[in-house]
């Protein structure tokens, strides 16, 4: 399947290159957009002797930003062409979180670059009540989730950001599928491991525990019927091990979504399963959530739970963290949400470990800017 899936890349996007020459079409031409959040928050969490909270503040300000430079040009023959480069607005182990080109037209979308997969970026469910931070995979986490699950996931992704092929068809009649091709599970600025790191030579084939050549799809549909606004979403990825070791297999998760919209309410839901690319039985993290949001003019109102699971091994049970939110949002002006709210988490080790276990309540205020 891998290899028909470049082959029939290959046809397509040399296609393409033919097409491109007729001209006509200015320069690309960069544009300036993104987002910045800052929130407050104050915390109380299980603090005693050798408990997560313990010896930690209880209150937090945390910030997180992002400035995306984008641009595209259409040529005569209808083609578009276009750039991403998304840069972090603070210092961190991904400064540039993605950066691709695409090339889009009537036969569809073909991205190539540093990019979320087909199985991530066409994901429909569950809404986030508190905007920007939200319950289901946060940016920021305010409290210690320290079980072997930490935050509730929500989409299904193997390779992440690390440099792949997508292809996006049209969208017909409200279905439209994605698929994408990741040669190696990791970005080529990591260096060790088995990243080159420096653009420095071709990526190693026989790593112990490295996932690669990875297939991911993702599809959605998405149409109004009677007064119900309905999407629905499923994903699916698979990753072969390069050299197998005691304790590990090929990589495969795969899940759904629904959203439903009945004129100011929102309801979404989403379900995914993990094998974790371990072969030990009793090790799969299941992940579900729900939620529902209320618009009142500039107004929002929002609530989710959010539950993961990891099975510790057979008779061993399953570490587990739940979580609760409700939020507000008020769109004081265009590109500016003032969010609040309130979050609770019970986090469950499967051997009751005081170190491992917690209960925390969690008020959050702040301010998301777009721009």
């Amino acid at each position: 399947m891998k290899n028909n899936l470049l082959g029939t890349t290959a046809i397509i996007a040399a296609g393409m290159i033919f097409a491109s020459a007729a001209q006509g079409a200015d320069k690309v031409s960069i544009n300036v957009g993104g987002y910045f959040k800052a929130y407050l928050a104050a915390m109380q969490q299980a603090d005693g002797a050798g408990q997560p909270g313990a010896n930690r503040r209880g209150h937090r300000i945390a910030r997180e930003g992002e400035i995306k430079f984008s641009g595209q040009a259409t040529l005569d023959n209808g083609l578009t062409f276009g750039v991403v480069v998304e840069l972090e607005a603070e210092t961190c182990g991904d400064q540039i979180d993605e950066s691709f080109i695409y090339i889009q037209g009537a036969f569809g979308r073909l991205v190539i670059g540093a990019d979320d997969p087909a199985s991530d970026s066409m994901y429909l469910g569950t809404p986030q009540p508190i905007a920007g931070v939200g319950i289901s995979e946060p940016d920021i986490l305010f409290s210690n989730l320290t079980n072997g699950v930490g935050a509730p996931a929500s989409v299904t992704s193997i390779s992440g950001d690390a440099e792949k092929i997508t292809y996006f068809t049209p969208r017909m009649s409200g279905f439209q599928l994605g698929i994408s091709y990741t040669p190696e599970n990791c970005e080529e600025r990591t260096a060790g491991s088995n990243c080159t790191g420096t653009y420095g030579g071709g990526q190693g084939n026989a790593t112990a525990n490295q996932q690669s050549e990875i297939i991911e799809l993702g599809s959605n549909y998405i149409r109004r019927v009677g007064n119900v606004d309905l999407g629905v979403y499923a994903g699916y990825g698979t990753a072969e091990l390069e050299i197998a070791t005691a304790g590990a297999e090929d990589r495969e998760q795969w899940g759904l979504g629904v959203e439903l919209g009945y004129r100011d309410f929102t309801f979404g839901a989403d379900y995914r399963e993990d094998n974790q690319g371990t072969s030990a039985a009793n090790t799969d993290r299941t992940d579900y959530s729900m939620g529902v949001t209320y618009v009142m003019g500039s107004w929002t109102l929002a609530a989710a739970y959010a539950h993961g699971e990891v099975e510790a091994g057979v008779g061993l049970g399953e570490d587990e963290t739940n979580g609760y939110q409700v939020g507000v949002a008020f769109d004081l002006g265009p590109g500016i949400t003032l969010t609040g709210g309130m979050t609770y988490w019970d986090v469950e080790d499967n051997l009751n470990d005081a170190a491992s276990e917690n209960t925390s309540t969690e008020f959050i205020i702040g301010t998301l800017l777009s721009f």
